[in-house]
């Protein structure tokens, strides 16, 4: 009995401890729970701002990697002067079945018909990567409210054999002005119609010479250039077999000036007029000297969004450097008496875009000299000297990527000398350039 009675005050003992513990328990579990529930609804929120910023962020890092791509075209030179690299990488390649010695155009010296020389250059095939181009511009600000601009340009096409390394361009400019080497002011390669033989053809010009020009605007359609450039002096000599001396002796005086009017019409077209005036002199003979002078128009007329028409023309008297593949500007009698040459010279062409990635054109150039005068009587046999020369072409481009063009071209010339020989170019020309 009295085991009995322990066993019951046990577990009613038991039992009143349990009632009593149990809310207590239940009370603190269910505010551990509530707070834990708590924290974790604070940091989901977190992780959520978290998500967001690190989205937004990478959002503004695309933005400005594709607004803003890394610019590697304008650096900086020790001096300070941002600079910009460009280029190209060229490869030509020719087969003549008739045509001149050397690689690239030269209709002035092809080889008579009926010569050993013509043989020996008939179906032939050449290439050259010479016309290969590298070039810097820079500018530089300063404190007198103008930047100074600059640029050098080079290639490998110098020299007779058209191999050797040349500068192209190379000047510095401020405000209006000009110093250095670069195109002639007389010069009119942009109204020459494109070529894929990089040295043009007849009536075309690359003069590239010293000289100080200014330029300014009149309007906003016209403007005008003014330079005062190197004439470079008559120095060629004959073998002494002609009746007839070239001038060995020949100086500088006084620089060529030589003038520019330009007018743009809103389509793009473009016309200009172009004069030069230089003395040449000299100390062979009688010391004599004369004005040389010449004259050109030009444009490029945009007839619709896709057809391009371009034409030059040129006069020159007593001058050989403003246009390719000209005679001598002048020749000795034998009296020492200085016979200048006299010339005219045309090229008009047509450009068509038929794709944004096909476009092709044809041209025609035409030199004839004056065939009476005393400059013509003297080199009458001279079979150097050419009465006329004229040249066609067509060709195609293809653009099948920004950077690259691919051209193929068919070109067909003749000279003709004072005494009636011709000599003929029959060719076959292509270019693959890329640009950088």
């Amino acid at each position: 009995m009295k085991g009995s009675t322990n066993f019951l005050f046990k577990s009613a003992l038991s039992f009143a401890t349990l009632i009593f513990v149990s809310p207590t328990y239940a009370a603190v579990t269910e505010e551990q729970i509530a707070k834990l529930e708590q924290e974790i609804q604070e940091l989901k929120v977190m992780m959520q701002k978290q998500k967001e910023a690190d989205q937004e962020e990478l959002a503004k890092v695309k933005k400005a990697t594709s607004a803003s791509p890394l610019n590697l075209t304008h650096l900086t030179t020790k001096g300070g002067a941002e600079f910009e690299l460009y280029g190209n990488i060229r490869a030509d390649a020719t087969y003549q079945v008739k045509g001149p010695s050397a690689m690239f155009n030269n209709i002035s010296t092809v080889p008579l018909e009926h010569t050993a020389a013509e043989t020996n250059n008939a179906d032939k095939f050449q290439s050259s990567l010479n016309a290969t181009r590298l070039g810097f511009n820079f500018k530089a600000p300063t404190s007198l409210g103008h930047d100074i601009g600059g640029k050098i340009e080079m290639d490998f096409l110098g020299g007779s054999t058209r191999d050797t390394f040349r500068i192209r361009h190379a000047y510095i400019t401020y405000d209006h002005w000009l110093i250095g080497q670069t195109w002639s002011n007389f010069n009119a390669v942009e109204y020459f119609p494109e070529t894929v033989d990089a040295a043009l053809s007849v009536g075309g010009s690359l003069t590239r010479i010293a000289q100080l020009k200014y330029s300014n605007a009149i309007n906003p359609h016209m403007n005008f250039a003014v330079s005062l450039e190197d004439p470079k002096p008559e120095t060629v000599t004959t073998t002494g077999t002609q009746n007839f001396q070239t001038d060995p002796n020949a100086k500088l005086k006084l620089p060529s000036l030589t003038g520019r009017l330009n007018y743009k019409f809103d389509n793009g077209s473009v016309v200009s007029g172009r004069a030069f005036v230089t003395q040449k002199a000299t100390t062979y003979g009688n010391h004599d000297e004369f004005i040389a002078w010449g004259v050109g128009l030009g444009g490029k007329i945009q007839l619709t969004p896709t057809t391009l028409l371009r034409a030059d023309y040129n006069h020159i008297f007593g001058d050989t450097k403003n246009l390719l593949w000209t005679n001598y500007a002048y020749v000795f009698d034998k009296n020492g008496d200085i016979k200048p040459n006299e010339f005219d010279a045309v090229t008009v062409g047509l450009t068509q875009q038929f794709t944004p990635k096909i476009r092709s054109s044809i041209g025609l150039g035409y030199m004839r000299a004056n065939t009476n005068n005393s400059f013509a009587r003297l080199v009458h046999d001279d079979h150097s000297q050419n009465k006329q020369l004229i040249e066609g072409w067509i060709n195609a481009f293809y653009n099948p990527v920004k950077p690259v063009n691919i051209g193929i071209e068919y070109m067909y010339g003749q000279r003709q000398t004072f005494d009636n020989k011709d000599g003929l170019d029959n060719r076959i020309n292509a270019t693959i350039i890329y640009d950088f």
